[in-house]
């Protein structure tokens, strides 16, 4: 009977570490087919797709900083940070509370967005009417050109 137990515990710890990898497997690769389809680990987009989500303002203590893109952050330019977008996509943002739109170019992943989808620069922040206070806003992101894809006509 003892024999048995042991022989049983001995299978079960034996059978953990190959869960473990086929519980993990299919989003290794995933991660991997994506990060070969594009060079931001994002797969591309077209002109067009439109996603809806929050947007918060980009930190200030980045201001200056290098983003993932090689560019320089400033609040100052019409850019922001997208963890769902590849970089260099042109965006059109809508704020879905004051229907005022901005147009940004993604230049920074923003890993740290969590469940948002867009963090903008002051500049593009303020043409929508979010401030810091205010934190968040709920926001249509258009694409209107993505690298690779064909533009498309800002809709007014």
């Amino acid at each position: 009977m003892r024999s048995t137990q042991s022989q049983i515990l001995s299978f079960a710890i034996r059978c953990v570490p190959l869960a473990v990898v086929l519980t993990l497997a299919p989003n290794w690769f995933s991660i991997s087919s994506a990060a070969d389809s594009n060079s931001s680990g994002i797969n591309s987009v077209t002109p067009g797709k439109t996603l809806i989500g929050k947007a918060t303002i980009y930190p200030n203590r980045l201001n200056g900083h290098k983003t993932a893109s090689g560019d320089t952050f400033h609040q100052s330019d019409h850019t922001a940070a997208s963890n769902k977008l590849p970089l260099g996509t042109n965006v059109k943002v809508t704020s879905l509370r004051t229907g005022k739109s901005t147009n940004v170019t993604l230049i920074d992943r923003g890993p740290a967005l969590g469940g948002h989808r867009i963090d903008l620069s002051k500049k593009a922040a303020r043409e929508i009417g979010l401030t810091r206070k205010e934190g968040t806003v709920p926001v249509k992101i258009k694409v209107t050109h993505s690298p690779g894809g064909r533009e498309t006509l800002p809709s007014r």
